[in-house]
């Protein structure tokens, strides 16, 4: 599982980033700029550590600062993930084994209640109805976006609070 965090800084010292990207073509296209006129890093969240695909020093200041203000401590990180920047599954990949275990169990309780409140409107996305009834629909969970990965962050960081129940790399 790709755990980068892709970002783009132009000849300004401007960082770019795009919740979600896994290359950084994706962040070029979102901000419409030319990726090949960028210094191109990546903040990798398992080993904590940031990577240089094509920098500068100006560049790599501008990153370095960038990331310690939204993944530099534990504290930085849980406030990132609150805001919706992560999704569930980089999060739980930050819990040990079973710790994420619980957590994935949680989330899939917010998907389901999810589903049954979109089947409650009684507008189905299909002619026909909900085709997972019963069971978790991704358009709910594409509709509310950001405040679905807010609702799994709130839910990692019950786990995350307790440092052995942490990714080792994440325990101080």
């Amino acid at each position: 599982m790709d755990l980068d965090l892709y970002c783009l800084i132009d000849g300004g010292g401007r960082v770019y980033v795009k919740d979600g990207a896994a290359a950084h073509s994706e962040v070029a296209t979102s901000f419409a700029l030319d990726a090949n006129a960028c210094d191109a890093y990546r903040f990798d969240l398992a080993a904590r550590r940031l990577l240089v695909d094509r920098g500068s020093t100006a560049g790599d200041r501008a990153a370095h600062a960038y990331w310690n203000l939204r993944v530099g401590s534990p504290a930085r990180l849980m406030a990132f993930a609150a805001e919706g920047h992560l999704t569930k599954h980089a999060l739980g990949s930050l819990l040990t084994a079973e710790h994420a275990r619980a957590y994935f169990d949680t989330c899939a309780a917010l998907e389901r209640q999810y589903t049954t409140d979109c089947a409650a409107k009684g507008d189905p996305c299909l002619e026909s109805g909900c085709a997972l009834e019963g069971d978790v629909c991704l358009e709910p969970l594409l509709q509310a976006g950001g405040e679905y990965h807010q609702a799994c962050a709130a839910a990692w960081r019950l786990q995350f609070e307790d440092k052995r129940h942490r990714a080792p790399v994440w325990m101080h």
